[in-house]
């Protein structure tokens, strides 16, 4: 039996008994004794606890194999750290050798400073070279032949002829031109103060670097004079099929919502809401803020309209730019006709609009949330066969309309004032206390867009079917103010002549802000 277990080391290498020894020679008493003991060893044992130990056994050969491992994997690390301290140490023994001056460190700088001197030297060289290429190039005679301007210029370095800078003066004289509106890169810089007073000075000082048209408007216009109750959009819709189509797109500037340069008169600026309210076409209820273009459809030259004081000018052909914004120290100072303007044009497209909202507009420019843009109005010309249409036009429609007044009043039977013999003054109460202005007189002025003081005395000529003289005196007073059927303007008129009642405000006019609808609706906005 022991022959069996010393024969096979399968079963000795699971052999659970601690006893056993290969090198044991036991004689024949020790033998039976073993024998038994391991007899009952065996009658004793559990099948399952021999299963345990075969799993502890196992479990403890994958630890033993782990850390021999770790161990192997510790002596590479140690290994490789040992060789990075030689490499370190040889490293920091080369560098004390070069501090202390040995002959590879003096060779290796040598060769360095070689180096620096012969490029010094090649650049030096160099240098020397081109300045006795320069000397040669001043020596030579050269013709003297007209610099063109795709020539480059002779000299880049060294002196420059004389002539170079005069001529560049000369093909760049007038700066204005750099600095129109037209230009693409043009785009104005307000100043940083907030002064309103300053913020007005630099939009003038744009204004007036801009350059007049070729065709600037006359010194001397002529009011449109047209007939109440008519507006301007009846009066043009009654127009010639050819300056209806000259107007078909224009725009009506306001006196109060327009500025105007003080030293250039042509140009000026407006005030344009940047945005504005409009009711949901769905819900009536619901309102919506969008912000709109300030320039529109005057990006290209419009023909535009003056209305000052309820009378109608031709403006001329303007085209639009950005500015600035209107401050809130400018909007304090804005009077109450021009902020009620600029309210009412914001919420236009509001449907059942009440003072409240109008209030609460207003309120929303004072403290900054809305913003007003101040658009430049360029004048790029004055169409004088357009002018000159509108004239003849207007004379053709008031004779028209002033008799349709005057025959539906005689047959209506009412008392229309009289003269008495003598001469009258128009403007002044007469019978049923109408003013009485003569509409074949038209009415030049001397300025535009200011209030200046009319200094000269004009006169105008006007016949009438209803047997008038020839001619009539109109008296021009120093201190007039522009308008028509002002008091100031005094016509000498016959005994005799049949007079009609007049409306001197044209009420339909001032409710416009926003002109230039198509002429081929304007008889339909004239009728509403």
């Amino acid at each position: 039996m022991s022959a069996t277990s010393q024969g096979n080391p399968e079963e000795k290498q699971y052999n659970f008994l601690a006893s056993l020894n290969e090198d044991y020679t036991p004689n024949s008493s020790d033998e039976i004794a073993f024998l038994k003991k391991e007899l009952d060893v065996l009658k004793n044992a559990n099948p399952f606890r021999l299963a345990e130990l075969a799993l502890e056994l196992q479990i403890e050969r994958l630890r033993v194999v782990e850390i021999s491992n770790a161990r192997d994997a510790a002596l590479q690390r140690l290994s490789d750290a040992y060789a990075s301290v030689r490499q370190k140490n040889d490293y920091i023994k080369a560098l004390l050798q070069d501090r202390n001056g040995d002959e590879s460190a003096v060779y290796t700088i040598s060769l360095d400073k070689g180096e620096i001197e012969s490029l010094k030297a090649h650049i030096s060289t160099q240098e020397q070279i081109i300045s006795q290429l320069r000397q040669q190039q001043q020596s030579q005679v050269r013709p003297s032949l007209p610099a063109k301007l795709s020539d480059p210029p002779p000299y880049y370095e060294e002196q420059k002829p004389a002539n170079v800078a005069p001529q560049a003066v000369e093909k760049h004289a007038p700066p204005a031109k750099l600095l129109t509106p037209n230009d693409p890169e043009y785009k104005y810089m307000p100043p940083d103060s907030d002064n309103p007073v300053d913020l007005v000075n630099a939009r003038n000082a744009a204004l007036m670097d801009i350059p007049l048209p070729d065709n600037p408007p006359d010194a001397t216009l002529s009011a449109i004079v047209i007939p109440p109750p008519f507006s301007l959009h009846e009066f043009l819709a009654g127009a010639p099929a050819v300056l209806r189509n000259s107007l078909a797109n224009y725009r009506i500037l306001h006196n109060v919502t327009t500025l105007w340069c003080p030293d250039r008169e042509e140009h000026g600026y407006m005030y344009v809401p940047a945005f504005k309210c409009s009711t949901n076409p769905r819900i009536a209820t619901a309102h919506r803020w969008a912000q709109i273009d300030v320039i529109g459809r005057m990006s290209k030259p419009t023909e535009c309209f003056y209305n000052k004081e309820g009378v109608w000018y031709y403006a001329g052909s303007y085209k639009a730019f950005r500015l600035d914004y209107l401050s809130t120290k400018e909007w304090m100072q804005l009077s109450n006709e021009t902020t009620s303007a600029i309210v009412k044009e914001t919420i236009a497209g509001r449907k059942n609009s009440s003072p409240q909202n109008t209030y609460e507009t207003s309120q929303l420019y004072a403290c900054g949330a809305l913003k007003v843009a101040c658009v430049g109005l360029q004048c790029v010309g004055f169409n004088q066969e357009v002018y000159k249409s509108i004239l003849d036009h207007s004379t053709k429609f008031s004779e028209t309309k002033w008799k349709s007044l005057v025959a539906a009043s005689v047959a209506s039977g009412t008392s229309s004032p009289t003269l008495n013999s003598g001469p009258s003054t128009v403007g002044t109460p007469t019978g049923s206390g109408h003013t009485t202005p003569n509409p074949l007189v038209k009415t030049p002025i001397n300025a535009r867009h200011l209030n200046r003081a009319l200094g000269s005395m004009i006169s105008s000529s006007s016949s009438s079917s209803t047997g008038s003289p020839a001619s009539s005196h109109l008296s021009t007073p120093g201190s007039g103010i522009l308008g028509l059927g002002s008091s100031l303007w005094n016509v000498s008129v016959s005994p005799g002549t049949p007079v009609s009642p007049c409306v001197t405000v044209d009420a339909a006019a001032k409710k416009v802000f926003e002109g230039g609808e198509n002429l081929a609706v304007a008889e339909h906005y004239g009728k509403r």
